[in-house]
């Protein structure tokens, strides 16, 4: 699966906030020392996961152990960069241009209700939106509505029949691919790096269907796996 399109989703999403003119610098929320750390973090990271992942059959530790000891390392750093996401936005969106604001403790759900509100987007759009920002895994994660069993395969809200996802290693390397793709939009984007177009209409419209798509192949992979 190609993750182009989450970058420039991205990219095209904060176009649009600082075109509504939702784009303000909060120093509060400002740290230039935690997002330098964590790039060269996740560098060593996805180096040593791929070493773990190229070695597994030669480990001593029984194989289902290190496969569940895999799944939660890549759940934490799934959670991670949204917690780095989450960090930025509050960094560069004018909280007096929300309803309600936001402060330290609003989650990354509700910044991104918050923001697609304001935005008035329509509801399939915010629907493809929170599918880029993985919230329901990030909420399952956050209210330990997870289980990960002997084979290494997570399952997300496993009491609730509607909700309930398993996830194996490869499909968690997949949200691993995008949360960083994500990221990496920010990053670009605030340090001009990202190319601004003015056919937002399009682009969006374009996100849609590029995320739409994505959804539902991953729910044809997990209707299998069920």
């Amino acid at each position: 699966m190609s993750f182009e399109p989450n970058y420039k989703a991205t990219i095209a999403i904060l176009n649009d906030i600082e075109f509504q003119g939702l784009v303000q610098f909060n120093k509060e929320y400002q740290d230039e020392i935690f997002f330098e750390n964590f790039i060269q973090f996740k560098k060593a990271f996805s180096h040593s996961m791929s070493e773990i992942v190229s070695k597994l059959d030669k480990f001593d530790t029984k194989n289902e152990e290190l496969t569940s000891f895999v799944t939660y390392l890549e759940l934490s750093y799934i959670n991670s960069h949204l917690d780095a996401i989450k960090k930025f936005l509050k960094t560069i969106v004018n909280p007096t241009k929300l309803e309600k604001g936001f402060d330290k403790n609003t989650t990354l759900q509700q910044m991104i209700e918050k923001i697609c509100k304001k935005m008035n987007y329509n509801e399939k759009l915010q629907n493809a939106i929170k599918g880029l920002f993985l919230l329901d895994f990030r909420e399952a994660v956050a209210q330990q509505q997870y289980l990960i069993d002997k084979t290494g395969n997570l399952t997300i809200y496993p009491n609730d029949e509607k909700m309930k996802k398993q996830l194996n290693i490869k499909d968690l390397t997949d949200y691993a691919s995008q949360a960083k793709e994500i990221l990496s939009a920010m990053i670009d984007w605030s340090n001009g790096k990202a190319e601004k177009k003015d056919e937002k209409t399009e682009i969006l419209d374009g996100i849609v269907n590029d995320l739409t798509n994505q959804i539902q192949e991953l729910d044809r992979k997990l209707d299998k796996l069920s």
